[in-house]
């Protein structure tokens, strides 16, 4: 079995085609996910196996006014 972990970028749709089952709360929305991943801020990694997505860990840059950002 090929196990890869990376981060998705715009364009990357495709690779969440296969996705294992509880993966995600719902199924994937291709547009859902494209504004997702065009936003400079936010981040997802998955993890594959074989090509299918096992596993998924997405994130947002919280910008503040009056402290440091955070993840």
């Amino acid at each position: 079995m090929k196990m890869e972990i990376g981060r998705l970028f715009s364009g990357d749709d495709a690779l969440v085609m296969r996705v294992a089952e509880d993966v995600f709360d719902e199924p994937v929305r291709l547009d859902r996910l494209a504004a997702y991943l065009r936003e400079p801020g936010h981040f997802m990694i998955v993890a594959l196996a074989d090509g299918t997505v096992v596993g998924q860990c997405a994130a947002v840059i919280h910008r503040h006014p009056d402290k440091v950002s955070e993840l």
